[in-house]
């Protein structure tokens, strides 16, 4: 141990926390790989498989994948000097993680290996901590030459916790088998004549769903920030699904509208009941079918302050609200041009 007369430590040298960053980036990038379930960055799919992924989240990891297995003449910005080598080390060190001998156990854990999954997500929440404290200050001790460094490694620490948030929501998905209750809204009936007073059965569908889901997390030792992120992802997932099965609707009356809008506030207030202190939104479904009373210019403002809703949910909204109805063959098609195009 260096006694107080011995003065501040002299900074690393730039390899070393070179070094370190590298390390950094392959265990974020090889614990993200072991846990989630989607196509991997890069890969055909990624983008589409969950629009809801934060941009800064995407972007984070699309940068790691190029830092990993792209090669140096493909890389987004060129490589000088002696980056090209140290490239080559760190897709060499990537390649030689046994990813798959890493995920075969997770696949036959029950609760979709939600404990291994906390395990992993905390070990990524202590491992920020450390560059925080450590990689960084080193990386900015060395001036303009470690600057580069230390803003790739801020980069991986602002990105922790969506990244958790992230795989924490595939885990909420498995978890909830929603695929029938979009079913029951697709075959329901929404062209109904009269206003109803009781909520439709699928409602009851989703509230047993998320009490399920709680009484399980119940059993286990959930971190109190995981538990929140759990739910938080749980209830996006009912919300998402909940649309996917109103944009499947083909006819609907003002009725049916009235009663999705008491769907959803019967569920809000079940959810509120089930989730105290959480204080769980709705607003995904609320926005969408306030959009149903839309007119087409307005509809296509609302499209670009909601980037959030895929290109099917969006052009739904163009049958769902009637708009359509009102408007001439050549006119429905510029409007669903229009929404189908990549909101910015």
């Amino acid at each position: 141990e260096a006694s107080p007369e011995a003065g501040p430590a002299a900074p690393l040298a730039l390899e070393a926390v070179r070094g370190a960053a590298g390390v950094a980036q392959l265990y974020v990038w090889a614990v993200f790989s072991v846990f989630w379930t989607g196509p991997p960055p890069g890969a055909a799919g990624f983008a589409e498989h969950d629009p809801g992924m934060p941009p800064p989240l995407r972007r984070m990891l699309l940068s790691l994948h190029a830092a990993t297995h792209l090669p140096a003449s493909d890389q987004p910005e060129p490589l000088i000097d002696d980056a090209a080598d140290r490239h080559a080390d760190l897709a060499a060190a990537a390649a030689a993680i046994p990813l798959e001998r890493l995920r075969a156990p997770l696949e036959s854990m029950d609760m979709f290996a939600l404990p291994q999954t906390i395990v992993a997500m905390e070990s990524l929440r202590l491992f920020a901590d450390v560059l925080q404290e450590h990689l960084i200050p080193a990386a900015l001790a060395l001036g303009s030459r470690g600057q580069p460094i230390a803003a790739r490694m801020q980069e991986l620490v602002a990105q922790v916790d969506p990244l958790g948030a992230q795989i924490y929501r595939g885990v909420a998905r498995g978890m909830l088998d929603l695929a029938p209750v979009v079913a029951a809204i697709r075959t329901r009936s929404w062209a109904q004549k009269e206003i109803g007073t009781q909520h439709s059965g699928y409602v009851e569908q989703l509230v047993c769903h998320v009490q399920q889901l709680v009484s399980s997390l119940s059993t286990l030792r959930v971190p109190p920030h995981a538990y929140r992120s759990l739910m938080g992802e749980a209830v996006n997932a009912v919300c998402e699904h909940i649309v996917d099965g109103y944009a499947t609707v083909r006819k609907v009356t003002d009725e049916g509208r009235a009663q999705m809008s008491l769907d959803a506030k019967t569920l809000h207030a079940a959810l509120r009941k089930l989730l105290p202190d959480m204080a769980p939104s709705i607003s995904y479904v609320e926005d969408y079918i306030r959009a149903f009373y839309l007119p087409p210019q307005d509809l296509l403002a609302w499209a670009r302050a909601h980037p959030r809703y895929s290109v099917r949910h969006r052009t739904a909204l163009a049958t769902l609200n009637g708009v359509c109805a009102g408007l001439k063959k050549k006119e429905q098609q510029e409007l669903l041009e229009v929404l189908t195009r990549p909101v910015a």
